[in-house]
């Protein structure tokens, strides 16, 4: 969620520098910021998708490892 707002941002302020950079064209900046926004928010999932395929392949919390010993027991 936090990536989409980033993304949304990253998208508006290319869009308004694209629209002052065009002599105030409104269409450039609308093209611009939607591109940069789709452009960021496939990045970002990219990156989850790597994230989440390496948590699956290594699993932190993992039951089949070996039991820890209950407190007291030794």
């Amino acid at each position: 969620m936090v990536g989409v707002v980033t993304a949304v941002l990253a998208g508006s302020a290319a869009g308004l520098i694209a629209t002052v950079a065009a002599g105030h064209s409104a269409v450039a900046g609308f093209v611009t910021g939607g591109v940069v926004a789709v452009a960021a928010v496939a990045a970002v999932i990219r990156v989850q998708r790597s994230a989440w395929r390496q948590i699956r392949e290594h699993s932190y919390f993992d039951s089949q490892q070996a039991a820890v010993p209950p407190a007291g027991s030794e």
